[in-house]
């Protein structure tokens, strides 16, 4: 298989807040309006994100149950300090047998 791109469509209960949240707080840049329901962000070269509003769609919201979105930024600490100054609570960076430095907003 020769993936191209990738697409996580997300369905959403406040699409309007979601829209803001990826578009203002994560600073995502719009690929892709549907009228006033589903929306495409470019999170890299091949990767998007896309919202769609649950009350047009006969997909349900999952409410955030049994979603994690992870994504791997050039300066984990600088992110979570904007973030934080922004209004939004992030957890605290911390780390588990992968290595890796993380936090959950």
């Amino acid at each position: 298989m020769n993936v191209l791109a990738s697409n996580t469509v997300l369905y959403c209960k406040n699409w309007h807040d979601m829209v803001a949240f990826y578009k203002d707080t994560m600073g995502f840049k719009q690929s892709f309006r549907k009228d006033d329901w589903f929306i495409e962000f470019v999170v890299t070269a091949g990767s998007h994100l896309s919202l769609a509003d649950e009350a047009k769609c006969t997909i349900s919201s999952s409410a955030g149950k049994g979603i994690t979105l992870s994504f791997k930024v050039a300066q984990l600490s600088t992110l979570h300090r904007e973030l934080k100054e922004q209004g939004v609570k992030p957890s605290a960076i911390t780390s588990h047998s992968w290595r890796a430095p993380y936090f959950y907003i």
